[in-house]
């Protein structure tokens, strides 16, 4: 515990009402498995505690992250220098008009998909397969198969900067391509409303598996220690958009690595932890694959995977 006061802890748990880890390994809660000690790390899973340690943070001006399920960060070697926060609230609500579902941001992919499939809701399938959580894929405005969560996101509630409850339509979150507002805005995520429509749940199980099979063709096993995509695929000045796989084939990405990490050989926009990989080697090889493509392609990749330095 690096940088706190003696007393953060204790005050910690007396204004959350549980304790929060000291010192804990962030490689643990990442699945590129990568990651030093952060000083604090707490898992709100009721809103309340998750409202009261953000609360707290800010209050007692101490540096906190809000993570998900850790699928598309990279965390700095030397850990993190105050409380990581993660969001484990859990829910789906079933709203009145049968068509719209309010899902907590802390909510996994996979369990919305397994709700829509129970209640013949269509419209959420490209979701199927994304490693993460619906706070997660709102941050980053996660989607596949031509489509994206700020098509179907209809309305939320946030906790703003100052600590308060907010209600907000789908504009204000400023969707376009793996981005939203909440990048710059500072709120937090605590539910979403999400709308569908009606489909049969053969239709949607038929949908569901050949989302999933494409994905299991091109990307890595669910096992392996990676962040998912890593780089977003670039638009070009005339607006095309290029996936940036295609590019990192042309300049031998897949034949790429330093250290532990390496280019995954069956898709060149994966960097793969093979064995106790660390962050430095991971930035290291995607500097070295960026520099390729500016060479040969004079295009600049934007990464898409977030790396959370050790200092605020």
């Amino acid at each position: 515990m690096q940088a706190l006061g003696s007393n953060i802890p204790d005050l910690f748990a007396k204004a959350v009402g549980r304790p929060a880890l000291l010192d804990e390994p962030l490689k643990s809660h990442s699945h590129f498995a990568i990651g030093g000690p952060a000083d604090l790390f707490f898992e709100a899973r009721e809103e309340s505690e998750l409202v009261k340690a953000v609360r707290f943070a800010r209050d007692s001006d101490l540096p906190f992250r809000v993570i998900g399920a850790g699928t598309n960060l990279l965390f700095d070697d030397r850990g993190y220098r105050g409380l990581i926060l993660r969001n484990a609230v859990k829910g789906i609500r079933l709203l009145r008009d049968s068509r719209r579902l309010a899902v907590s941001a802390g909510t996994g992919l996979e369990d919305l998909m397994g709700f829509c499939l129970d209640q013949e809701l269509g419209g959420m399938e490209f979701l199927v397969g994304i490693p993460g959580t619906l706070g997660g894929a709102v941050y980053g405005n996660a989607g596949a198969f031509d489509q994206d969560i700020g098509q179907i996101l209809k309305e939320a509630r946030l906790l703003s900067p100052s600590g308060e409850i907010l209600r907000v339509e789908a504009p204000f979150f400023e969707f376009s391509y793996r981005h939203s507002s909440l990048k710059s805005r500072v709120h937090i995520l605590l539910e979403a409303v999400l709308e569908g429509f009606a489909r049969r749940r053969a239709a949607i199980q038929e949908l569901l598996s050949e989302y999933r099979e494409k994905r299991k063709d091109r990307h890595p096993p669910w096992d392996t220690a990676c962040a998912g995509s890593f780089f977003k695929n670039p638009v070009l000045p005339g607006g095309e958009k290029v996936p940036a796989a295609f590019l990192l084939d042309q300049v031998g990405a897949k034949q790429m690595r330093v250290g532990a990490a390496a280019v995954y050989s069956g898709h060149a926009n994966f960097i793969i932890n093979r064995k106790n990989a660390r962050a430095s080697e991971v930035r290291e090889l995607a500097a070295q694959l960026k520099d390729k493509v500016r060479s040969r392609f004079k295009v600049d990749l934007q990464e898409e995977v977030i790396f959370l330095p050790a200092e605020p």
